[in-house]
């Protein structure tokens, strides 16, 4: 993989990750609403844990990336 290629998969997976944070934030708003209303509020937490495994792959995808590029400017 080229530099110029793992760049912009970099660029990618840096507004992947910070999509996730949005949507992580979201979903923690909306769980605080339904525990406010005495909702059910278990659905929404099983869709926040799958969030967060989700938003952890991401994290782990985009230091790869990070350390991918490094590896491609500075080789040993």
């Amino acid at each position: 993989m080229c530099l110029v290629e793992a760049l912009e998969l970099l660029s990618d997976a840096r507004r992947y990750v910070a999509d996730g944070e949005k949507s992580l934030a979201h979903q923690r708003k909306i769980i605080d609403r339904l525990d406010r209303q005495g909702r059910d509020d278990l659905d929404a937490l099983l869709f926040l844990e799958y969030l967060e495994e989700m938003q952890e792959q991401y994290e782990a995808h985009r230091d790869s990336l990070e350390q991918r590029v490094i590896r491609i400017v500075r080789p040993e």
